[in-house]
């Protein structure tokens, strides 16, 4: 009973791992590394605000800075099709609306209430979890030759 088990449970895991890795999206590498930049910028600045709800505006921004480059970086990207129909690209876009909403219904110096930062930090989340991943940097390709 406990090996087929055992076995039953090394199945599940061995078939989730394979729905992951035909869920990771084939979208251009720039595509890519502007999206994971902007979701870990924004996810920076969300977990930022939420860790330290007594800041002020300005640490706020200071914190907000990065996202700010970060989604005009990725709002500039003019790549392939394929990028625009991913669903990364849909799930950052409805992130962004909701950011946008909330600022303009409640004004730009307001922090944001915690329904819409993890609504947010959900979506930046689906998306993270469809881009591939990004390619190993030089130092991970030299550490991986020392192992």
């Amino acid at each position: 009973m406990f090996v087929t088990n055992a076995i039953a449970a090394c199945a599940v895991v061995v078939s989730g791992t394979a729905d992951v890795a035909s869920a990771l999206e084939d979208v251009p590498e720039r595509y890519a590394r502007l999206a994971r930049d902007v979701v870990d910028a924004l996810r920076t600045s969300l977990e930022h605000e939420a860790v330290d709800v007594s800041a002020s505006a300005s640490e706020r921004f200071k914190y907000a800075e990065p996202a700010k480059k970060a989604v005009k970086a990725y709002l500039s990207y003019e790549g392939s099709a394929d990028a625009r129909e991913s669903a990364s690209y849909a799930d950052i876009a409805e992130a962004l609306r909701e950011l946008s909403a909330f600022y303009k219904r409640n004004g730009a110096t307001t922090p944001l209430t915690e329904e819409t930062r993890t609504k947010i930090l959900k979506l930046l989340t689906e998306a993270s979890a469809s881009l591939p991943p990004p390619e190993p940097s030089l130092m991970d390709k030299v550490l991986e030759r020392l192992a």
